[in-house]
């Protein structure tokens, strides 16, 4: 006898949303995807990103390089962020990382005359033949944000290891990028049916339920 196995349908892993659209959002699945109903989601983000020397240039003539692959991560903002020397080194140095709104979000130590940057906007600091000096630094400039939906994958470093919302229906974008609907905050979804990704362990999707809650999507 032949065994029939039923798919998800959009919106069953549903249990309630807030009134009107609140909870859901339009989305763009990124190309290479092929997405079924209630699959967990994770947030890509891409755009225009400059970086130059601070107003009025610095004494040291190290660099700040921004990722080419992924230059901006989940929480972005438009905006010009700063990253300041606050203490300078021989070789090395400490940096601190504002946002455009002027929130401090990282102090990055240099070591070997390297620093890493991934925090919102991700880049790499490197030493010159004349060290920074405090008060030396980059004004990073982000003048375009495109969102992206993928699979979550708690194995990524580009920003797919952090769970942001549920999809509504299923998505072929497997040869282009494709218009979809997501649940992207205040609503429950039922665990045992939203659909992760194949192979992922229990800490991992305990660890993508915690990201899911923070942004008030809760799986019951």
């Amino acid at each position: 006898m032949t065994t029939l196995t039923e798919g998800i349908y959009p919106t069953e892993s549903l249990i309630s949303e807030a009134p009107g659209e609140r909870s859901r959002e339009a989305i763009v699945v990124k190309s290479g995807q092929n997405l079924k109903s209630c699959a967990i989601l994770a947030t890509l983000l891409s755009g225009t990103v400059a970086s130059a020397a601070k107003a009025g240039g610095n004494t040291g003539n190290g660099t700040f390089t921004i990722d080419g692959t992924t230059p901006l991560l989940l929480g972005a903002k438009l905006g010009v962020y700063t990253l300041r020397c606050i203490a300078a080194a021989a070789n090395n140095g400490t940096f601190r990382l504002e946002d455009p709104d002027g929130l401090v979000l990282s102090d990055i130590v240099m070591a070997a005359g390297a620093g890493a940057v991934a925090e919102q906007i991700k880049g790499a600091l490197a030493d010159g033949a004349t060290d920074f000096v405090v008060g030396d630094g980059f004004d990073i400039t982000v003048s375009a944000i495109i969102e992206k939906e993928v699979e979550y994958n708690p194995a990524g470093i580009d920003g797919s290891q952090i769970a942001t919302g549920i999809l509504y229906g299923a998505v072929n974008a497997t040869s282009a990028d494709t218009r979809g609907v997501a649940y992207k905050r205040d609503c429950e979804h039922n665990a045992d049916i939203v659909v992760w990704k194949t192979g992922i362990t229990a800490p991992q999707k305990a660890k993508g339920t915690a990201d899911l809650k923070r942004r008030g999507i809760i799986l019951r």
